[in-house]
């Protein structure tokens, strides 16, 4: 079994007030339902479960705190349109059921962060699709014909309206789309999870170190064994570990930085602006980058790959410089030495883009493998998880299941050769929104 670390990098854990954390398994556990993962996709399984199975128990295990792994390391995006690497914008009937889906996902969390008043920066400000060059304009371009085709708002914005909205003149041309929230992902994943129903036991810091499927799933950790009749397995790219998805999916690592708070003089050298979000039109070229409500500066701009999920403290170093020179040409007017965290967060892939979605046997069920887009896509993946395993109908099952199955991958090392390739290519081709 390989596990989740937390490396205490993560700035948006870092920025918030510790959590105490719920207890470790320490004895035997007996449960109706076993979620084991405690991210987005986890917590909508967990919740739902005990939504449909009120008189249930429902035991939901994490190896991490919430809060410490992959779900928290994003760059706090709530994501209504299509975004991996693989869409086309020209597919209307893929595009249209990807949008269903993630819009009931946005619409869920909007609710619980409203009913539950999670504190999380969450804000419906939309996002920026912003090109610095040319080839990135075309794909601009492109982007709005796929908007236009699926009858989508959007605001086309010149680099003077750019500048002005996030203080910057680095971009020569924007895409605004109004649908997407930001959010502070580590105070959003916490807050679900402090409002899980009376019906869910949850337990973290507690990894699963086997599991045997039967009549009766029993999941071993260092404290105890739970034994449960069903299981939802939302592990995300551990996936194989558990038995499922072998030679199917693969680790991507993203390097992310977080400034320090702006103070009053620095934030209004930017036009004292709105919290606001913005994605490179070519995902390898340029950085992802977040102004949040508290006045952070946030970008993910480094990609790496291995097969372990392990990083050395080089490959920090080289992001953190990286995007220490990233902060400086987009805003030169900051002072250096901003930046207080650096961290990395694993993205989980198929080759086809297509989830790690279904039902494997009479009790087990998965929700993994979000290809990029964990808390819309985890978010209903768990949700509709649950509703498959306690045989619920739902009009969006047939929108998830329509979105295929993972494909299998090459053999080790030419997939990891494969990959580093991949990446290095499209750094290539795109270094011109660098």
């Amino acid at each position: 079994m390989r596990f989740p670390v937390n490396d205490q990098t993560n700035g948006w854990a870092n920025a918030l007030p510790p959590r105490i954390a719920s207890p470790a398994v320490t004895q035997d556990l007996r449960a109706d339902w076993l979620v084991i993962g405690a991210g987005y996709a986890g917590i909508a399984a967990a919740r739902r479960l005990a939504q449909n199975e009120p008189n249930a128990k429902i035991v939901l295990v994490d190896a991490c705190a919430v809060g410490d792994g992959a779900s928290a390391r994003n760059s706090g995006f709530v994501i209504d349109l299509p975004h991996n690497v693989g869409a086309d914008l020209h597919d209307a009937d893929a595009q249209n059921r990807a949008l269903r889906l993630a819009r009931a996902a946005t619409h869920a969390l909007d609710t619980l962060v409203n009913t539950h008043k999670i504190e999380c920066q969450w804000s419906k400000q939309g996002q920026f699709l912003a090109a610095r060059s040319m080839q990135g304009e075309r794909v601009l371009d492109g982007f709005i014909q796929g908007l236009d085709a699926l009858n989508e708002p959007y605001t086309d914005m010149p680099a003077d309206d750019v500048a002005q909205r996030i203080g910057s003149s680095y971009y020569r041309r924007a895409i605004h789309t109004p649908g997407t929230v930001l959010m502070q992902p580590a105070a959003l994943v916490r807050g679900l999870a402090n409002a899980l129903p009376d019906n869910v036991e949850l337990y973290e810091n507690s990894p699963v170190t086997g599991i045997e499927y039967g009549d009766i799933v029993a999941a071993q950790t260092k404290g105890g064994t739970i034994r449960a009749d069903g299981v939802v397995l939302a592990v995300n790219g551990f996936a194989p570990d558990f038995g499922h998805y072998k030679n199917k999916l693969f680790f991507i690592h993203a390097f992310a930085s977080m400034t320090r708070q702006l103070n009053d003089v620095e934030h209004a050298s930017l036009g004292a602006p709105d919290d606001w979000g913005l994605v490179p039109a070519m995902a390898f070229g340029g950085p992802t980058l977040r102004y949040t409500m508290d006045r952070r500066l946030t970008m993910r701009s480094f990609w790496a790959h291995s097969h372990s999920g392990q990083v050395t403290q080089v490959s920090y170093d080289k992001a953190r410089k990286l995007q220490a020179k990233q902060i400086k040409d987009r805003f030169p007017n900051l002072p250096p030495n901003l930046i207080t965290d650096t961290w990395m967060g694993l993205i989980t892939l198929s080759q086809n883009f297509a989830p790690g979605f279904g039902q494997h046997s009479a009790n087990v069920f998965t929700a993994v493998c979000q290809n990029g887009v964990g808390v819309t896509k985890g978010t209903i993946s768990g949700l509709l998880a649950a509703d498959l395993a306690t045989g619920r109908d739902n009009p969006l099952m047939a929108d998830m299941l329509g979105l295929g199955q993972p494909a299998r991958l090459p053999p080790r090392p030419f997939l990891d050769l494969g990959v580093r390739a991949k990446i290095k290519l499209w750094e290539h081709q795109q270094r011109f929104e660098a």
